[in-house]
C-alpha cells in the first residue's frame, strides 16, 4: 500500500506533473518537428566522397543583414514589411518582348506587379534594403537581356552590392558575376536524409562538377541541405530558408542554431502579417 500512495504521490506532485506535461509537449514537439530535429543532429552522409574545395568563386560581394523577409512579390506586403528588415527576397520573371522583370513565384499565379513597381514603393521607407532576386526564367536566350536590364535598375536605385541574382541555370550566371552582381546557385531539389548513399554521392558529385566549371558566390537551397554543403563544400556561403516557428521550442532551438551559423548568411522567413 505504501510504495502505491508513493507513487500516487509522486504522480500529483506539482513539480512532477508539470515535468511531466512539460516533456510531454517537447516530445510532441520533436514528433511534429521531426524534419528540423533530424538536421540539428550530426550526420556523416557518406565517408566515400572528401570535401570539394577547389571550386570557383565569384568574388562579389553583398550586404547581407540577419533579417530576411520571403517571396515579397506584391505590393501589399512591401506595404506592411517590419522595419527591421535587412532584405527581401522576389521570385522574378523577365519578359524579354517588353524588357521587364514581373514578381511572382509561378505559371499558375500570373502577376503584372513589375519588380520595379516595389522596388519603388520600397523607396519611400526609411530604409535602405538587400534584395535577392530569385530569377525564375533564366536561360541562355534570355541572359544578355536580363543582365542589361538589371544593370539599368541597379543604377536606377543605387543598388551596388544590395542585389543578390538566384538561378538554378548556373552556366547563366557567369556573366552576372562578371558584370558585379552577387551570385547563388540554386541547387536541385534533393533531401540527402531521405536518399540512399548512392543517390548522395552521385549528388555531391553533381554539384562539384557545377561549381568546379562555373563560378557563383554561394549556394542556396533548403534548410536540410545545408548540413550537406557545409561538409562537402566548405568555406562556400550558403543562403536558405525556413519557416517562422516561434511557438515551437525545437523551432526556436533550430533559429538559433541556423542564425549562429557562420557559413549560412542569409536565412529567409515568411514576412510577418
Amino acid at each position: 500500500m505504501y510504495p502505491l500512495m508513493k507513487r500516487k504521490g509522486l504522480l500529483t506532485n506539482k513539480y512532477t506533473l508539470s515535468a511531466l506535461i512539460l516533456l510531454a509537449i517537447v516530445v510532441g514537439d520533436v514528433i511534429i518537428h521531426r524534419g528540423i530535429s533530424r538536421v540539428m543532429l550530426p550526420a556523416s552522409f557518406t565517408s566515400q566522397r572528401h570535401p570539394v574545395t577547389d571550386y570557383l568563386r565569384c568574388r562579389q560581394t553583398v550586404e547581407y543583414g540577419t533579417h530576411w523577409a520571403k517571396a515579397i512579390n506584391n505590393l501589399a506586403i512591401a506595404d506592411h514589411l517590419d522595419s527591421s528588415i535587412n532584405g527581401i527576397e522576389m521570385d522574378v520573371y523577365f519578359d524579354a518582348r517588353q524588357k521587364i522583370f514581373f514578381a511572382y513565384h509561378d505559371s499558375v499565379h500570373l502577376s503584372n506587379t513589375r519588380v520595379e513597381d516595389i522596388l519603388t514603393r520600397l523607396q519611400h521607407k526609411d530604409k535602405s534594403f538587400t534584395y535577392w532576386f530569385d530569377f525564375k526564367n533564366l536561360d541562355s536566350l534570355n541572359e544578355a537581356m536580363a543582365l542589361q536590364a538589371l544593370l539599368s535598375i541597379k543604377n536606377k536605385y543605387q543598388l551596388e552590392h544590395k542585389v543578390i541574382i538566384e538561378s538554378a541555370q548556373i552556366h547563366c550566371l557567369q556573366s552576372f558575376c562578371d558584370a558585379g552582381f552577387f551570385t547563388s546557385y540554386y541547387v536541385p531539389f534533393f533531401n540527402p536524409y531521405t536518399e540512399d548513399e548512392p543517390a548522395i554521392i552521385q549528388y555531391i558529385d553533381s554539384i562539384a562538377h557545377q561549381i568546379k566549371k562555373y563560378k557563383v558566390s554561394a549556394l542556396s537551397g533548403y534548410y536540410f541541405q545545408m548540413p550537406l554543403f557545409e561538409k562537402f563544400f566548405p568555406g562556400m556561403p550558403l543562403l536558405t530558408w525556413a519557416d517562422n516557428s516561434n511557438y515551437s521550442i525545437i523551432g526556436l532551438a533550430f533559429k538559433h542554431q541556423l542564425q549562429k551559423d557562420a557559413e549560412i548568411k542569409i536565412v529567409l522567413y515568411p514576412p510577418v502579417n
